[in-house]
């Protein structure tokens, strides 16, 4: 969720002061820059958010049930919200702008006016069923008081996917009109209200003995009694937050729409098109979405830790493919739903993917060989032990074996749209979430029975340091390289679906000039984190990742990779121009 800063010219002043609405601006090409420093300050504040708390929830009986209680509706928010609208209701709003900007604002106040119903109904029926919902999705780990808890986080917090619905419909409007920086910034209001909701949780409640104790650790109503408040003031912050990052964006909103009437009017034949694509989006996302609520209900039938594991390597998992693949993507949509031409809309995919691979390939093998570096460096602090780093550090690299096909296919999925197809990706989707099913439900077992004592013992000169506090077991990392298996399923059937579609585009073309910095990055990152080894963690961090991302970045520019010059020498051009 993003928007860029703009500089109102006097043009723009004077429209709003005659209460015109302003035409959408001409695309720049700091578009996606703009998307990326919003989304920027929307994942470093969410980073915060994690660390708090991790730091005073740790990974226990209060963690999990305040993490399943936000996965619940998350996924609600996702299924009819961002990648549903961009799907369906972009390209309509887009394209009809160009031809009657009255005619748009119908159809953006009758998409509101559905949204609202569909979400009031689907925030009902969950909070009215939020128990057995809980107690299906927890039935692994959870007993009486684990669900009490949970299920009372989930009606605190459920209203709150009405509101991100209706957030991500506030991001349509802004993005048809080339407005990028407010509505992806806008999550740091969420974030920030979480934040001061936990610290005043603390003061109210305190957490105990703030190092944690194996007792407090393994004792399921000790860790509930004294963290169970704490819980329930976040999920008061969840909502507070979700309520700020809407209203934030609704006067920027009405400046641009205009006559903006909110009705239920099907009639239309723009909010019928819309309704014919939502359909086939809801599938494709829907069934994303799904996949990712049946994560969570085979995670709750694993080893306690495994639904805090997964949904705290999924903070560091998105936070590269909302910077460097959403930005892209969300920036390009636009403009690629106006494109008739074929050669022209195959370039500019073709520039994006090339630098969605460049920055995401470095992000992965960052993840997966120092991945415990970034981890120990941000959360592990307070109750956040050495082994929840070994834990998450695992589940995380699994997810990066998937993470530049999962990027890719954003971009790739946004050229079908941009022609109307919304049912092949959604098909795509299906066989993706069935692959990645099949093989967590095969291997995530045999995970289950390996614990962070296990892989100490095995490797004891790679991990060697931190007193243990708890046996974790590594069941999640099943589900996660399950998703990663999938994710590559789905980006090669998207590409095949778009070369038939848009002849010539291939996402995976630009990323093959990358392999040499990728190898001396890899290098760089295996040495580094031995030289490294007894600095401070956040010092060696910095140390390892930012000396193998100057060599990544360094040959790649050696060998004349275009998208080396970002970081590069564009920088160095806008400073010799400013």
């Amino acid at each position: 969720m993003v928007d860029a800063v703009t500089n109102k010219t006097s043009t723009d002043a004077h429209n709003d002061d005659a209460g015109e609405t302003p035409a959408p601006e001409k695309p720049g090409r700091s578009a996606s820059a703009l998307v990326a420093i919003g989304i920027l300050f929307s994942r470093l504040s969410g980073l915060i958010r994690t660390f708090i708390f991790s730091t005073f929830l740790g990974v226990g009986a209060a963690s999990e049930a305040f993490y399943l209680a936000t996965r619940i509706p998350n996924v609600l928010q996702m299924l009819l919200g961002e990648g549903t609208l961009s799907a369906s209701f972009i390209p309509v709003y887009s394209a009809e702008l160009e031809e009657d900007e009255e005619e748009a604002s119908r159809i953006a106040g009758a998409v509101f006016a559905l949204l609202l119903v569909v979400a009031a109904v689907l925030v009902l029926l969950g909070m009215i069923f939020a128990r057995p919902i809980v107690g299906l999705l927890a039935r692994g780990w959870a007993n009486e008081d684990q669900i009490d808890l949970a299920t009372s986080l989930l009606r605190i917090i459920f209203p709150s996917a009405g509101m991100l619905v209706l957030s991500a419909w506030c991001l349509g409007i802004l993005n048809s009109h080339r407005k990028f920086f407010l509505s992806y910034i806008a999550p740091v209001l969420w974030n920030v209200a979480q934040i001061g909701a936990v610290v005043v949780a603390v003061l109210l409640f305190g957490v105990g003995d703030f190092a944690g104790t194996n007792e407090e650790l393994e004792d399921i109503s000790l860790n509930l009694e004294n963290l169970g408040g704490v819980a329930r003031v976040a999920a008061w912050g969840f909502f507070a937050g979700s309520a700020a990052q809407f209203l934030v964006q609704v006067p920027q909103v009405r400046s641009l729409v205009g006559d903006l009437r909110i009705r239920l009017d099907l009639k239309r034949k723009g909010v019928r098109t819309t309704i014919s694509r939502f359909g086939g989006a809801v599938l494709g996302r829907g069934v994303v979405q799904i996949s990712a609520l049946v994560d969570l209900f085979l995670a709750g039938g694993l080893a306690l830790g495994a639904v805090t594991a997964l949904s705290m390597a999924q903070v560091l998992y998105i936070m590269p493919i909302s910077l460097f693949a959403v930005s892209i993507a969300a920036s390009e949509l636009p403009e690629l739903s106006r494109m008739t031409d074929d050669n022209k809309l195959r370039n500019r995919a073709q520039d994006g993917f090339g630098r969605i691979a460049f920055f995401t390939l470095f992000t992965a093998l960052a993840y997966i060989l120092a991945g415990d570096k970034i981890i120990g460096a941000l959360f592990e602090y307070g109750k956040f032990t050495s082994d929840d780093t070994l834990l998450i550090w695992f589940v995380l690299g699994a997810y990066a074996l998937g993470l530049v096909p999962s990027a890719l296919s954003r971009l790739t999925q946004n050229v079908l749209w941009a022609r109307g197809d919304t049912t092949g990706p959604a098909r795509i989707a299906l066989v993706r979430v069935a692959v990645a099913i099949v093989v967590a439900v095969a291997i995530m077992g045999i995970f289950d029975r390996i614990g962070t004592t296990d892989v100490r013992d095995a490797l004891p000169t790679l991990f060697d340091g931190g007193d243990l506090k708890q046996d974790l077991r590594f069941g999640a990392m099943g589900i996660t390289l399950g998703s990663a298996v999938g994710s590559w399923v789905e980006a090669i059937l998207l590409w095949r679906l778009a070369h038939r579609t848009v002849p010539g585009v291939s996402p995976f073309h630009p990323a093959g000039r990358l392999v040499p910095g990728a190898v001396a990055a890899a290098v760089c990152l295996l040495v580094f984190r031995v030289i490294t080894d007894d600095l401070w963690p956040p010092i060696g961090a910095a140390l390892t990742v930012g000396t193998a991302g100057l060599v990544y970045v360094g040959t790649l520019w050696a060998l004349r990779v275009p998208q080396a010059n970002l970081v590069l020498v564009g920088p160095l051009k806008r400073l010799r121009r400013s």
